[in-house]
């Protein structure tokens, strides 16, 4: 089993959307997944009212069929809770545990960063980022699977490229998520693909604009969730750089 953490030591940056987006893909790639919810919402006394937001999402899942064998979801508040979480998942068969953290890790989420293979740093402009980065080493000295991910950022192609940059020498997945409410439209109905296809419409029918952007939307979540596959297993896809430069559209596969 593999274990993947979301890190920002801020909030807004699309930590649990691409949280309830991963496992989607991932379920879509047929793997059993665990979610275990260490945010602020899921603590010991959230900070706003329950059901928290990957609770609803699990209900969601569940009305379209998703099993608890197929998907689970845990709410930790102990260090011990992480740890035997883990370990319980991996002993019941689960491929991927994804651990949603909150802003201001205490010790389940670092026992979660530590305990991870790969961790996701998500930001929706540079200054998210060059928090995370700085945040990240606050709490782990230069972890080697530290990641960044882009998150909808507001401001089209430019703002995806500042955001990058401003992950320094931290490597960043090439996938961004897009600034649309398609990823939490589609994440909280649940089962994505039946979703995307009953929206399905021609392109002179009422609807077919919001069809479109869910339906690139899911195409996001489907290569971001096959690039982060690659990054477990010891692949990802990086800039190919002949030169100092940098060019979004040159990219080769890496060990």
């Amino acid at each position: 089993m593999h274990a993947i953490t979301l890190f920002a030591p801020k909030g807004g940056t699309g930590r649990t959307t691409a949280t309830m987006a991963l496992a989607s893909g991932f379920l879509a790639l047929g793997k059993r997944v665990l979610v275990m919810d260490a945010t602020d919402q899921a603590a010991p006394q959230p900070r706003c009212a329950y059901p928290t937001t990957l609770r609803k999402w699990r209900g969601a899942m569940s009305v379209c069929g998703i099993d608890t064998h197929q998907l689970g979801l845990g709410e930790v508040h102990t260090q011990a809770q992480v740890a035997d979480g883990l370990t319980v998942a991996a002993a019941r068969g689960a491929d991927i545990a994804l651990i949603d953290t909150q802003t201001m890790p205490q010790a389940p989420q670092i026992e979660a960063l530590t305990r991870s293979d790969l961790i996701l740093a998500p930001a929706t402009g540079p200054f998210e980022a060059r928090r995370a980065i700085r945040g990240m080493a606050t709490y782990l000295a230069e972890p080697a699977n530290l990641f960044g991910l882009v998150t909808g950022c507001r401001n089209g192609a430019d703002d995806v490229a500042d955001t990058r940059a401003a992950f320094g020498n931290t490597p960043v997945l090439r996938t961004a998520l897009p600034w649309a409410e398609a990823i939490a439209d589609l994440t909280l109905h649940g089962d994505i693909p039946g979703f995307v296809a009953a929206l399905t419409c021609s392109e002179d029918e009422p609807g077919y604009a919001r069809f479109r952007e869910a339906q690139v939307a899911w195409a996001a979540v489907l290569a971001l969730t096959c690039e982060v596959q690659w990054a477990l297993d010891g692949l990802r896809l990086a800039p190919h750089r002949p030169d100092a430069g940098y060019d979004d559209r040159d990219w080769e596969i890496s060990a």
